[in-house]
């Protein structure tokens, strides 16, 4: 059985990020953060800052009429290299795009001007996670 992948880092934007930062910045939590040994602090304040800044961007996204933080120009939105789209995704984990738009609503991705796009390494994590499960099913 193969031991699963190792993810270096976690790519967190959007609402996504702004939940985390009012969650860190709620005063149990920055409680629970002060008992951490010292050793820990620099790596968390580091991540906490990054966090911070991510939950800034998206505030400043323009709000659509509906509410959400959608891109609201016309053109498309361009690709990072740590997305792609819901075609590439369901070729990766062998699904339908139906299913791959379910999981990007789930969590896994985003929706940009009326387009899914999903963060590369949740991708393909699942599809570790899915092989795995099948590996140990057989």
């Amino acid at each position: 059985m193969a031991e699963p992948r190792y993810v270096h880092g976690a790519l967190v934007h959007g609402v996504s990020a702004h939940f985390l930062d009012r969650l860190l910045a709620s005063p149990n939590v920055a409680e629970l953060l002060e008992a951490v040994p010292q050793w820990m602090r620099s790596e968390l304040h580091a991540t906490r800052h990054a966090i911070r800044q991510a939950a800034r961007a998206y505030e400043k996204l323009p709000v659509a009429g509906n509410g959400s933080a959608e891109h609201l120009s016309a053109e498309p939105p361009s690709l990072s290299p740590h997305e792609i789209d819901t075609h590439k995704a369901s070729v990766l984990l062998g699904l339908g795009e139906r299913r791959v738009r379910q999981l990007a609503a789930s969590g896994m991705g985003r929706r940009v001007g009326g387009r899914w796009l999903l963060d590369r390494s949740a991708v393909l994590a699942y599809a570790e996670q899915r092989r795995v499960r099948a590996d140990l099913s057989a």
